[in-house]
């Protein structure tokens, strides 16, 4: 039996954390080798969440959840409140990671959202649309965002 046949038969899907790691280590390892940026931006702490949180008496009525991944903001989550949606929160939160993105000199913020969710608010804060998805899942819209911040 050739190579081939025994890779085919032996491919697998698991959730084991120790296969995981291989495979982390494997691109991190292949990457620094490339380029030597890839560690430099691990060593700075990129990857490692954080957020902007609005508060209203020691209560969060809104944040952003996100890291930085290479000279980027990748925001994870943009959530204000129901009741205090009306209160420009998600603006004044914005506008908290824009000034973030200058004092860390990041290039600019990357984001999604989905088609029930945000998507004119993005486009009213600046970003530009790089990718539409369709069936992400069936039925419903992803929508890929960027904006230049320092460029």
């Amino acid at each position: 039996m050739n190579d081939k046949k025994i890779i085919e038969q032996n491919i697998i899907v698991s959730t084991n954390k120790e296969y995981e790691q291989i495979i982390q280590k494997g691109i991190k390892d292949f990457n620094n080798e490339k380029h030597s940026i890839f560690k430099a931006y691990r060593e700075k702490g990129y990857n490692d969440p954080f957020g902007f949180y609005a508060l209203l008496d020691n209560h969060v009525v809104g944040g952003i959840t996100a890291h930085k991944k290479m000279q980027w903001l990748d925001i994870d989550v943009l959530y204000v409140d129901p009741n205090f949606r009306e209160n420009r929160i998600g603006s004044h939160l914005m506008n908290k990671a824009f000034e973030y993105c200058k004092k860390e000199d990041l290039v600019g913020i990357h984001l999604y959202t989905l088609d029930f969710q945000a998507k004119g608010f993005y486009e009213k804060q600046g970003f530009n649309l790089i990718a539409e998805i369709k069936d992400w899942p069936k039925g419903i819209t992803r929508y890929e965002f960027i904006k230049y911040i320092n460029n």
